[in-house]
């Protein structure tokens, strides 16, 4: 019967991670900032100093791509390369004082965009961060892209 068939996880993860992307840009378009910018700034400043592999693996994008997007943060002046003391091989990335001024000057319009989320979830919004902590295990597990600091 149509209707009555319910849409997969993953499908609605696809689907529920482009309304966010559209939120979300739409707040931070008044601060000037790209959600893929904000995201990966913000990713930095939770991990860092971390190198790309794992930033790589926690965003769930290629090096490659990566690669490319620091190096416009760098050439912005946002990033600074570090080396890594476990391994002279790769470095480390760390937000430079003008990406955390860009972080906390962006950081308002993200909030109120979670604000509205959240008055919308029909749910606590802990067991909603509790449910998306497991499938970003799960996802990572089943990947191979684990961290690897």
């Amino acid at each position: 019967m149509a209707g009555t068939r319910r849409p997969t996880v993953l499908l609605q993860l696809w689907t529920a991670a482009h309304m966010a992307e559209r939120l979300v840009a739409e707040h931070l378009q008044q601060a000037g900032i790209s959600d893929e910018q904000f995201a990966l700034l913000s990713r930095i400043a939770l991990d860092g100093p971390v190198t790309p592999k794992a930033l790589a693996a926690e965003l769930g994008v290629p090096a490659t791509t990566l690669a490319d997007a620091l190096r416009r943060l760098q050439d912005r002046g946002e990033i600074e390369r570090l080396p890594n003391p476990v391994d002279g091989r790769s470095h480390l990335v760390t937000l430079s004082s003008a990406g955390r001024e860009r972080v906390e000057a962006a950081a308002p319009a993200v909030w109120e965009a979670l604000e509205e989320l959240r008055a919308q979830l029909g749910v606590p919004p802990q067991e909603v961060e509790s449910a998306m902590d497991e499938l970003h295990r799960s996802l990572r597990a089943l990947t191979g892209w684990a961290r690897d600091n």
